[in-house]
């Protein structure tokens, strides 16, 4: 058109090689991990990123954590400080740059919020936890508890008590899972005096939640009530020394367990799991005489010192691997052997049970944040090791009648 002014602008090509990070998430809490991902051009010579608080300079000394970065995605995991609720940022230096004169090629921001629950309190998963349960003689024994919608959660096997049925623990199962845990669930019917025929079927049914569940069967916990707290040890001790599930974060806990089956002392002395033996009945334990019920092998027969505290002061003693996490823990003297079992609306106000076992996990699958247990092996042997040790053998013959490892001197 005449009189119009046409200008020609030359095309620019926009350049994406700016480095661009980001946090994996926008909110952690004081005890996570930070991941980032990272693309964009590098410099390539000594790039890294650090955390730092908003309002801080870009000084070492204010470094809460740091790593060295290529593209793709990583964890801080050189963690320096501790870093409570507030707003953070990553800031990525090139030539390893750091101080007063170093530029921050880029920076990303993200909060940090304590949310403040309580060991033993209500998890924050409950309200997505499922179960999936098979019975067997009107009994349930098998059942898998999972969060809807959450993948990669570490692995708990929980190892019931003899003959029990698995509706029993249903309250504290849902418990465990809410936590964010994926549970796998076994009723012990007998087989627990040779725990070597769950090998095959623990081994398959890891395999099933990881493949099925997304569950993250590397981070493990074993969990045993009664005789199935004597095979927590033994399990542990197979799937993790032949590559099945486990490593240096997996946990043991036997509560109120009966006999480590399946275990010697040289296992005891080697074995290298953070443990937690916690007692019921007090400072005497379930120490009582009475007579075998109808079910039993042995009905109408007398038995005494059923859940000898003794057996597991033993195992205590005999697991002698340096710096392993081990505490003993004693619930008061009016908690029976089956004080946690029954629904979740029972279990719920019973936080001297609850809080440890919370505790004790976070510490070794979750968070990781230090422990305020305490160890309470010695106000036992004090109290129990001058009464007479006397043991009952349900099955005679097997090896692990033999109790010369039990004695103390």
């Amino acid at each position: 058109m005449v009189g119009d002014i046409i200008t020609f602008v030359p095309y620019i090509q926009t350049n994406h090689t700016t480095p661009r990070i980001a946090t994996q998430a926008t909110q952690y809490e004081p005890n996570d991990t930070v991941s980032i991902t990272i693309d964009g051009q590098l410099s390539g010579d000594n790039d890294w990123v650090g955390v730092y608080r908003v309002e801080d300079n870009n000084d070492w000394g204010n470094v809460i954590a740091w790593n060295w970065v290529a593209n793709g995605s990583t964890q801080l995991d050189n963690i320096r400080q501790d870093m409570p609720s507030g707003e953070y940022e990553i800031r990525l230096f090139f030539h390893n740059e750091y101080g007063e004169n170093a530029t921050v090629r880029a920076r990303y921001r993200f909060t940090v919020e304590n949310f403040g629950r309580d060991f033993g309190t209500e998890g924050p998963y409950l309200n997505q936890v499922q179960s999936v349960k098979t019975s067997e003689d009107g009994k349930v024994n098998n059942a898998i508890y999972y969060v809807e919608g959450v993948d990669n959660l570490p692995t708990i096997i929980f190892m019931s008590g003899w003959k029990s049925n698995l509706d029993s623990y249903d309250g504290f199962l849902t418990y465990i899972a809410s936590l964010g845990y994926c549970v796998i669930a076994k009723q012990e019917r007998g087989k627990c005096f040779t725990p070597s025929v769950y090998n095959q079927e623990l081994t398959d049914r890891l395999n099933m939640v990881h493949n099925t569940y997304h569950a993250n069967i590397t981070k493990l916990g074993i969990i045993g009530h009664s005789s199935g707290g004597g095979t927590v040890h033994y399990l542990m001790n197979y799937l993790k020394g032949n590559n099945i599930a486990g490593n240096t974060n997996s946990v043991v806990m036997s509560l109120d367990g009966w006999f480590p089956f399946g275990t010697t002392e040289v296992m005891l002395n080697r074995f290298d799991t953070p443990t937690l033996l916690m007692q019921f009945g007090g400072i005497d334990g379930i120490n009582h005489d009475g007579i075998h019920p109808d079910w039993d092998d042995y009905a109408g027969e007398p038995y005494h010192h059923y859940q000898d505290p003794k057996i597991n002061l033993a195992i205590f003693k005999s697991l002698t691997q340096i710096n392993v996490d081990k505490e003993y823990i004693v619930l008061e003297a009016n908690n029976d052997h089956s004080y946690f079992t029954g629904d979740y609306d029972s279990l719920i106000p019973k936080i001297d049970f609850l809080a440890p076992i919370d505790e004790f996990l976070d510490h070794t699958l979750g968070a990781g944040a230090p422990m305020n247990l305490i160890n309470q092996y010695n106000d036992v042997i004090t109290n129990d090791l001058v009464s007479e040790y006397k043991y009952y053998c349900h099955t005679a013959g097997f090896d692990f009648c033999d109790l010369d490892m039990l004695v103390f001197p």
